[in-house]
């Protein structure tokens, strides 16, 4: 990696005690013309760039089986179970509720004006907020939210419970959009460029999130016209991803500090390798030559020894001649601007299909699975033609269609992926628990709190293990099957 990652744990425990109230904390001693105040663009940018390691982490890839270690194995065994979750609070979060606190404190908010409409600023800050707190708690279960970020008042932050988080997380994006006005978008937005349409791309965010959101409360709230449903509808209403074009990524760019991640992986280590679980499943009732499922071509390269399409273990063990597998296609790991996906047309196209399904939405979940599976074919370069053929030996039948299909259209999202096989929970796909794992006797269900956390906010660490189970990967989190 030729990236430098500077983890300051000196501002943990200031860092973590962040409130995510968007107080006005008032003009008192503010000069707003003090070089000192931060450029809200710079940090924007900084939170936004600080994304890609949540948008393209191996071990959740590793975990529901899209790859696997060549010849080193580590995180197909789960070789880590604690990870910290502070470089999320520092390098994002704070960014974000500084840009907050600018534009809305009355001494500063004017300087602010240059990077955009004060309310606009807010906006994206806060939607981006909502999107890393629930990538947080996702993770870890129980995280600081409603104590979070705020310095002066708080200084050992309370663990929210994940039921609390959602709540608020849903009541932070309505705010978030409902700011949205006419103004000029944010300066130094990197996600979305295009002036024209960056607020209404951003109100677009928030509503998928906010579907995705919904959807993964399901087996919590299942009933058509419950919390889950509700918001999920108000989601769909408001206006979600519509098309492929639509789709939202998180661009790269050639410069080596801001490029493809996965294309510098590959510069210094030829190692990760399509699992063998997951090429078998694209195979199926076709051969290692000639898939079944026509993306397998799109997802991967036949192995340099033989020609074919071919998984590498899961265990221990490893790929020790990794030449014989197929590894990620070339178009990702040798490509420095191939981007990465927060969300898909393919997903909510999905997500709507099992909303039919649980008779939260109007319509006709086999037509909705049908128009997701022809939007992840779409998405990777399949022809309609081959498509079409795929649909009729897939056909809809139940959930399970869905959380099949679902899987392989999160292919390189690996979070997504993680995060739904859990929640599908017993109608997702099988996994076999790799063979020499360490880290957990199941397919993790979290990850565990890392060592600074227990050091510096050990009382409420305490109180959250004792609430929501033992800080292990095998403990499952508040929302999964």
């Amino acid at each position: 990696m030729k990236k430098i990652i500077t983890s300051i744990i000196a501002l943990v425990t200031a860092l973590l005690s962040v409130s995510c109230d968007n107080a006005d904390f008032g003009d008192t001693n503010v000069n707003p013309n003090d070089p000192s105040i931060a450029n809200t663009a710079s940090l924007l940018t900084g939170a936004e760039r600080s994304l890609s390691p949540v948008l393209n982490a191996v071990e959740p890839l590793c975990y529901v089986q899209y790859i696997t270690n060549g010849q080193y194995p580590k995180e197909t065994i789960y070789d880590v179970i604690n990870f910290e979750y502070t470089a999320n609070y520092v390098s994002i979060l704070n960014n974000l509720q500084t840009v907050i606190n600018i534009n809305q404190n009355t001494a500063t908010a004017a300087s602010a004006l240059g990077n955009g409409s004060n309310n606009n600023q807010i906006a994206v800050a806060m939607i981006l907020k909502a999107y890393v707190f629930q990538h947080i708690t996702d993770r870890w279960g129980m995280v600081p939210y409603s104590q979070a970020l705020q310095v002066a008042a708080v200084q050992f932050p309370k663990f929210d419970t994940q039921e609390e988080i959602y709540n608020g997380l849903f009541k932070d994006i309505d705010n978030a959009v409902a700011l949205i006005d006419a103004g000029a978008g944010p300066k130094g937005d990197v996600i979305f460029t295009v002036k024209a349409t960056q607020m209404s791309e951003w109100k677009r965010f928030a509503n998928t999130l906010k579907m995705t959101m919904a959807l993964r409360l399901s087996n919590r709230f299942p009933g058509a016209g419950g919390y889950a449903a509700t918001k999920f509808i108000e989601a769909m209403n408001a206006g979600t991803i519509a098309s492929n074009v639509q789709n939202i990524t998180f661009p790269y760019i050639t410069d080596e500090a801001y490029d493809n991640p996965w294309e510098d992986r590959f510069e210094t280590r030829t190692d990760y390798l399509l699992s063998e679980p997951f090429v078998n499943m694209l195979i199926g009732t076709g051969t290692n030559l000639a898939p079944q499922d026509p993306r397998l071509a799109k997802f991967a390269e036949k192995s340099t020894n033989g020609g074919i399409y071919k998984g590498g273990v899961t265990s221990s063990v490893g790929n020790l001649t990794v030449a014989d597998y197929s590894f990620i296609t070339n178009t990702i790991i040798k490509n420095k601007t191939a981007s990465s996906f927060f969300y898909t047309y393919a997903q909510v196209n999905f997500a709507k299909a099992e909303a039919a399904s649980l008779g939260w939405i109007s319509g006709s979940a086999a037509s909705l699975y049908t128009e997701a599976v022809k939007a992840s074919m779409a998405q990777w370069g399949v022809t309609t033609a081959e498509a079409d053929a795929y649909i009729l030996q897939f056909p809809y039948i139940d959930i399970k269609s869905i959380a099949y299909q679902k899987h392989i259209a999160l292919f390189m999202q690996g979070y997504e992926g993680w995060n739904e096989w859990r929640r599908f929970g017993a109608n997702a796909i099988t996994l076999r628990v790799p063979i020499g794992a360490i880290g957990s006797t199941i397919i993790p269900q979290r990850q565990a709190y890392g060592a600074n956390v227990k050091t510096l906010n050990s009382l409420n660490y305490n109180i959250a293990v004792a609430a929501q189970g033992p800080d292990r990967m095998e403990t499952k989190v508040w929302w999964a099957n």
